[in-house]
């Protein structure tokens, strides 16, 4: 018995040490924030970047009538990428006010819901600002608490737009809606408002190029 409790402790004292001294397990990386206003696959091999206004008329018509087809033809079938960039013209009031409502969301992962009911109701906030009216139409009371605090205390939402900003000077734009069409590093603009049978047509020729 007297050597039993001899032996308990040792073994405490051994295991604990032993313990010390295992190497810990690296920690994991933080997963990298996924770009909300992009959508489709990585290996895609082109890329649309639209430069859109939310109070211009031919950029809603766009949206609303050219894109629901574009993504179904081909972002979902892998064929292309879609990069969203906010270009607020200066004599539209309330263009960058949406789109810190439309980033808001975005950061609740209601990105493209937010920029659908945005282009949708145009006609009703353009007229006065109310982004919050607009909004609570299609998002729950809770989601809408979240949003209008990130509109009013995030720093951050206009940085994206910020920088779609300088990159629509960068490319040259003259109006809104401006579509950029990027294929191994060469970029091709398209100004105004294309149907959707029209730039599928273009799109197939970007695609098939080597």
């Amino acid at each position: 018995m007297r050597i039993a409790h001899l032996l308990v402790p040792a073994l405490l004292v051994s295991g604990m040490a032993a313990l010390a001294q295992a190497p810990t397990a690296p920690k994991k990386p933080a997963p990298t924030p996924k770009n909300f206003k992009l959508s489709g696959q990585a290996t895609a091999t082109v890329t649309i970047e639209i430069y859109t206004d939310y109070e211009c008329p031919h950029c809603r018509k766009l949206y609303l009538e050219t894109m629901p087809e574009i993504e179904t033809k081909y972002v979902k079938t892998g064929k292309i990428q879609v990069l969203h960039r906010d270009f607020p013209l200066p004599g539209h009031q309330y263009s960058k006010l949406a789109a810190r409502y439309a980033n808001a969301a975005g950061q609740l992962g209601q990105y493209e819901k937010a920029v659908t009911q945005i282009f949708t109701t145009q006609a009703d906030w353009s007229q006065n600002g109310n982004l919050d009216g607009a909004m609570a139409k299609v998002f729950a009371a809770g989601e809408m608490v979240k949003i209008k605090e990130l509109v009013k205390n995030d720093a951050h939402l206009d940085d994206t737009v910020t920088a779609d900003f300088e990159m629509g000077r960068k490319d040259a734009l003259t109006e809104t809606p401006t579509l950029m069409v990027v294929k191994g590093g060469k970029r091709e603009k398209i100004s105004g408002f294309m149907p959707p049978n029209i730039l599928g047509s273009y799109l197939d020729q970007v695609i098939a190029r080597k």
